[in-house]
């Protein structure tokens, strides 16, 4: 494949040849982990060739650099300068730098972060932690077993005690796109951080940070952006940066990492939220998977992921399936959550068969869910394979082969 653009009716079976796992399988899993582009193993050979070539020298010749450069690729796509975005191994890490550089602003007048029940529960657990030793206090805005959660909710609890609200874009298991303009906008003007998980938005949904004035966004490559594990990144504003001091740090965030001087001195721009010696080799895989999700382009990426959510959502309603994502466009992101009889092992049967979907289980009265999660080198016939297949599953009492106990979700 050339560097122009590619459009996904002319050039659809030439993007499809790019990821291998297309002619094994029906895979409708992006929202777990992006299909690998076939382009991803040069990007991987590159990587052994120059260390088994160079060896120490690589570190001079590309691998010092070369987190910047997968960044700079990233925030092109998110609307932010290369000096504001920094690659980090997961989004875990990326939300306590974030929130490790709030500990000195700390104060006894303003201890709340405010998040929500449908926010990623790793997030949840890393906020615990922090408030054992912080005193910040947590305010959980519940969902009641709902999709979405409305902005005003969120909007109600920020004030003058407020020191951050860390909420998602995209909630994980349901796909609804949260209104972060809104609730940044009432947290600056209470004098509050923002601290965002972007995790199911950049690949899939439009997003400029700028616009939607947050101070920190955090996301990764593994989904939509085709690039496998390893390739968190985190954003922050420029106009915050200087200011900034992550405590979560390490050599690789110092002015003159190679003086060794034992006093801390941040470097200015992306590297300072750098730690210690980065995943090399991970940072090779995402280089490929952001190369076409460029080429194709966001626009075209979008158009194509509505059509097939609806098309999905057509074919849940046909059967009288309940859904947990909104069938509202511009509320829905890319993956379609839907209620289905015994999950577990419908899920456990349709990957017997070769056919890749999500699960996820309920919190509560919240149901349990299939996800399914098309992307741009995903068919129609692909979504009517898995219906189809759903559907003799069910008539065949197929699913009493498998245990609805949830011993390991994969």
């Amino acid at each position: 494949m050339n560097k122009v653009s590619l459009d996904l009716k002319k050039d659809f079976k030439l993007i499809r040849q790019e990821f291998p796992i297309l002619e094994k399988c029906v895979y409708l899993i992006s929202n777990s982990l992006g299909a690998v582009p076939r382009r991803a193993k040069k990007h991987l050979e590159r990587y052994y060739r120059l260390w088994a070539e160079e060896g120490v020298k690589v570190w001079e010749k590309e691998w010092w650099n070369l987190a910047q450069r997968v960044a700079t690729a990233i925030s092109s796509l998110i609307g932010a300068s290369s000096e504001e975005v920094t690659m980090v191994p997961n989004a875990t890490i990326g939300h306590w730098l974030a929130l490790s550089c709030l500990f000195s602003r700390n104060n006894k007048k303003r201890k709340k972060i405010i998040v929500t029940d449908q926010d990623f529960p790793s997030i949840i657990y890393a906020l615990q932690a922090m408030s054992q030793f912080s005193g910040w206090k947590i305010i959980m805005v519940k969902s009641n077993a709902q999709m979405e959660i409305e902005a005003d909710k969120i909007l109600e609890e920020i004030d003058e005690q407020t020191l951050a609200v860390v909420t998602s874009h995209v909630y994980f298991k349901s796909a609804y796109i949260q209104n972060i303009a809104l609730i940044s906008a009432r947290a600056r003007e209470a004098g509050a951080f923002t601290v965002i998980d972007g995790y199911h938005a950049p690949g899939i949904i439009p997003v400029n940070v700028k616009n939607l004035d947050v101070d920190f966004y955090i996301s990764g490559c593994l989904k939509w952006l085709c690039g496998g594990p390893g390739n968190g990144f985190l954003y922050a504003k420029s106009e915050l940066s200087p200011s900034l001091r992550p405590l979560l740090t390490g050599w690789f965030a110092h002015k003159k990492p190679f003086s060794f001087n034992l006093k801390m001195d941040y470097i200015p721009g992306a590297y300072r939220f750098m730690s210690g010696t980065p995943p090399i080799a991970c940072f090779y895989g995402a280089l490929a998977g952001l190369e076409i999700i460029k080429r194709v382009g966001i626009p075209q990426i979008r158009q194509k992921s509505l059509a097939l959510t609806q098309f999905i959502i057509d074919k849940a309603k046909e059967r009288d399936f309940s859904l947990f994502t909104p069938m509202e466009e511009k509320l829905r992101a890319g993956a379609v959550s839907v209620e289905v009889p015994h999950g577990f092992a419908l899920k456990k049967a349709l990957t017997k068969r070769n056919i890749l979907v999500d699960f996820r289980q309920g919190k509560g009265p919240e149901p349990d869910v299939i996800r399914i999660g098309p992307h741009f080198y995903n068919r129609e016939q692909e979504i009517d394979v898995l219906f189809k297949a759903i559907d003799d599953i069910f008539s065949s009492g197929e699913y009493k082969h498998y245990s609805d106990k949830i011993r390991h979700i994969s």
